[in-house]
This record gives structure tokens, sequence and C-alpha cells, in this order.
């Protein structure tokens, strides 16, 4: 609950020009927060942003660019702190949609480069990067923001080789099918014994939903269950916007068989022939189900989505 307000706050500062005519006050509340028990956790001071920069955006890079001007990475009583680093790590993120990529790119790097003011510091800001960024179960999980941090880090000398090989292997993991690159094409058998790809399954206007799942696995099943019966995904499959391919990743053929009746008719309905998708890691399935969005042709528009962004994605760019 304290990240949320804490990212309320600064959401209200970055917007705060533009309702008061350019100019706003550094200093914000959460105004009406509910109470809370838990200790309070000590947060940077937000940068104070010069009144010539009014747009959220700039106001946004900006305090990107300068929001850990007061942060002392040699004075260990905060930055070993796990839960003040931690806090301070959310609400630097939560800027990041509002900011541009190559902006984002240097205030990583910068932001590492001022952490290598101590080792321990250093390392438990790679390891909450990895926490909030690349988690499969953590809410905040954006590969694209990560792997500014991994370049960043793989890209010095300065962490202990034999740690750097973990963000190295992460860094191969995290550029395969990243979004707004060429998907990896992969073949499938359906329901009915046909074989066909990804690719071959593209029709030039349909974006495909491609879900990697695994039969026996309940997580799975909730999420095919929540997606069967939202109405939104059943219109946009009607209506040729999206096609719906369910791939059994593994490809035990006879694990597949006993389960294969319980998607729609509409969806294909497949698994991988002799488990090629994760055999030859042609895709990284760190969680299951999986779920990707690609486009007519054949980039990426969306990974690793929850059932509920499928819905959005649907509702917001598929009216």
């Amino acid at each position: 609950m304290r990240f949320l307000i804490a990212v309320m706050s600064i959401m209200m500062f970055v917007f705060a020009a533009c309702a008061n005519g350019g100019h706003a006050t550094n200093a914000v509340k959460a105004e009406s927060s509910p109470v809370s028990t838990a200790p309070a956790v000590e947060e940077l001071p937000l940068p104070s942003v010069p009144s010539t920069l009014t747009a959220p955006e700039e106001r946004a890079a900006y305090i990107v660019s300068h929001f850990w001007d007061a942060m002392d990475f040699g004075d260990t009583i905060r930055s070993h702190n796990q839960d003040f680093m931690e806090q301070n790590f959310a609400n630097y993120i939560s800027l990041f949609p509002y900011t541009d990529n190559a902006v984002l790119a240097t205030c990583v790097s910068d932001l590492l480069l001022k952490a290598q003011a101590d080792e321990g510091a250093y390392n438990l800001l790679a390891d909450i990067a990895d926490k909030y960024l690349y988690d499969p179960e953590s809410p905040m999980l954006n590969e694209e923001y990560y792997i500014l941090f991994l370049d960043a880090i793989t890209g010095s000398d300065y962490m202990d080789k034999t740690r750097r090989s973990k963000y190295a292997y992460q860094l191969e993991d995290a550029s395969k099918n990243r979004q707004g690159h060429k998907a990896t094409d992969f073949e499938f058998v359906d329901s009915k014994g046909r074989r066909s790809t990804l690719y071959a399954a593209a029709d030039g206007h349909s974006y495909r939903l491609v879900i990697f799942y695994d039969p026996e696995c309940e997580h799975c099943e909730e999420t095919i269950e929540f997606l069967k019966g939202n109405q939104s995904l059943k219109n946009a499959v009607a209506d040729g916007k999206m096609k719906v391919i369910a791939v059994y990743a593994d490809g035990d053929e006879s694990v597949w068989e006993g389960a294969k009746g319980s998607l729609p008719a509409e969806w294909v309905n497949s698994y991988s022939p002799d488990g090629a998708i994760e055999g030859e890691e042609l895709y990284v399935l760190r969680a299951m189900p999986t779920l990707y969005v690609i486009a007519p042709d054949n980039t990426v528009a969306l990974k690793d989505l929850s059932d509920r962004m499928v819905v959005q994605f649907i509702e917001e760019a598929l009216k």
C-alpha cells in the first residue's frame, strides 16, 4: 500500500505544473491516504523541477535524471537498507513510463555508476531491479526496463565476474523475442493433427494471442478459464481481430491429448512437436502460463502478460 501512495504522490507532482499554470511546489502529499500501521519508510526528496519545465514528459525526465541526487551510496545505513532501497526504487521506476527511452538508458547507467561507491549497495540495487522488473510474479515486471539495468551491469567490470555471469545470462534470455522485434517462428500440431507455424497462422490483419501453457498447471487452468469467459476476447476472435493459439510447449502428446477438449473450438489448440519450443529455447518460459501478443507483421506487440493485461490490450487497442 505504501508503494501505491508514494507513486500517486509522484504522479501528482509530475502533472502538477500543468494544472497550476506551470508552477508546483516540491512537497507533495497523498491526501486522505489510508492509515497504515506499517512503520514509515524514508523516501528521497523529489528534486526541485525548474519552473521552465511545464510539460509532464519534461518534468518526468528531469525527476528521473535527478531522482538519486540526494542519495549517498557510501552511506551504508541507507544503501544497505532493503526497505529503504525498495521503496525508493519503486518510486523511481514509477516514472519510467513517462520518460523517453534514450533518457532512461542514460539515467540507469548514471545510477549504477553512482552506486559503485559501495559494493554491497551496488549488488543490492541489482538484486532489487531483478526482483521488481524480472520476477514473473512482480506487478512491475518489465523486461524492457530491466534490460537497461542488465546492459549497464554487464557493460562494466565493477561487479564480481561470477556474479555478473548471472546477469549476462539474464540479458541473453531477456533479449529473445523482445517487444517490437520479430517473434521467433515455431511449429505446432493442432487438435486435428495438422502441422503449422506461428508465421503461417498470420493473415495480415489479425493479432495472435499465444498462450504457452501446461495442461497440468493450476494457474494455467485459472488463466484459461478467465480468458474463455471474457466477452471482449470472444468479440475480438469473432470479429477476426484476434486469433488465440494455445501451445503446450513441453510437447508430451499424451498429456496434451487428455486435456485438449477443455479449450474453446475457436482457439487453435496445439502442442510443440518433440517439445522444440522449450528444448531448443526458442522462447524463455520462466512461468506458466506465458502470454504473448503477436502483431500481424510477426513482431512482438506485448510479452509476459497477465490475463487482465490481455483484456486491457483488446479493449484499448482493438476497439
